[in-house]
């Protein structure tokens, strides 16, 4: 905000520059999601195993994408090599990111294994600002991300 001053005497013409202060438009930006590997998922399946996938979506449960399934991992390790394609305008509303982990199960509700909720505002901004790709990383997430306090993630 600002206010200017002016004298009553000076004609309309002759004041101060008018300034354009409508919101950016929007930029379409791309968020890809590489989903590799998973370690420690807990077994859910009664035959000690878990048939393993992974469904992320932003801000609501709306449009989520899922990888395929790891059937019968019996180690937690399960394994994908797997990329989930977004679509993003930014700015946006939310920035929340959430990444879940469930056993598909074929006679009943699949179950929630885990779960995540990562805010990217940070990210967004700096690709927007740079007008360049931008990747999320464990150094990026320590240098960047990670608020005072919080404990170090465990990334390979």
């Amino acid at each position: 905000m600002w206010i200017e001053i002016n004298n009553v005497n000076v004609k309309p013409e002759v004041r101060a520059k008018v300034w354009d202060i409508s919101p950016k438009p929007p930029v379409q930006m791309q968020m890809r999601v590489c989903v590799f590997d998973t370690k420690e998922i807990k077994m859910m399946d009664v035959e000690g195993c878990s048939d393993v996938y992974i469904r992320a979506f932003f801000d609501s449960k709306k449009d989520p994408l899922e990888t395929d399934t790891h059937y019968r991992c019996q180690t937690g390790n399960a394994s994908f090599n797997y990329r989930l394609n977004y679509k993003c305008e930014v700015p946006r509303k939310h920035y929340k990111f959430t990444v879940q982990a469930f056993d598909r199960d074929f006679f009943k509700s699949n179950d929630l294994i885990g779960s995540s909720m990562i805010d990217l505002r940070k990210p967004f901004e700096d690709a927007e600002l740079t007008g360049r790709p931008l990747r999320v990383d464990k150094k990026y997430h320590d240098e960047y991300m990670r608020k005072k306090g919080d404990a170090p993630l465990e990334w390979d």
